[in-house]
């Protein structure tokens, strides 16, 4: 395992890589949905119904969001009470087609990240965390061409380790976005 190290992006010397914490070892009580995959399994009914089982939270970090039904949930939620924040990349958030803005004007916290490396790098991640005890991960984007085109995958994660790490990293992002 790699501690405290360098890598080498075309030959210049990048900064220092930091250590990760520890991989989660499950125990107890977990509960696995799917994986469900974008051309069978409406991924985007089973995260609009995540969210309209939300109560308390919402943490999304997600690549990008052109789903207008998703959006719609999100809004819903926010309406209920629940404290939504999204954190999402900052070039896709400026695509024509992208809610963020809509969302933003109507209150939503949201935050543009351009990535850890900056300028060329992405915010890639597409999770959520619903009420601190869920989470939505896989390579699904929150998009109609997820849904209606491309292969995707997701699978929903309900244990407590699980998700405090999730809601770690989404705190992280969070902190460095803007």
């Amino acid at each position: 395992a790699l501690a405290f190290g360098y890598s080498f992006i075309a030959g210049q010397k990048a900064t220092a890589v930091r250590p990760s914490p520890p991989a989660v070892a499950v125990s107890g009580a977990i509960s696995l949905q799917g994986p469900y995959f974008s051309d069978r399994d409406r991924i985007s009914d089973r995260i609009i119904a995540a969210i309209n089982h939300t109560r308390r939270t919402l943490d999304i970090a997600v690549y990008s969001l052109t789903q207008p039904e998703i959006t719609a949930a999100i809004q819903a939620a926010r309406r209920r009470g629940v404290h939504v924040r999204i954190v999402t990349d900052e070039e896709q958030a400026l695509d024509r087609h992208s809610e963020i803005g809509y969302l933003r004007s109507i209150g939503v916290p949201v935050r543009l990240s351009e990535g850890f490396r900056g300028e060329r790098s992405l915010m890639h991640d597409k999770f959520a965390v619903f009420d601190e005890e869920l989470v939505e991960t896989g390579s699904y984007n929150w998009t109609t061409s997820a849904s209606n085109y491309n292969y995707e995958n997701a699978i929903l994660i309900r244990n407590p380790q699980v998700s405090s790490r999730y809601e770690e990293e989404f705190g992280r992002i969070w902190a460095q976005a803007r």
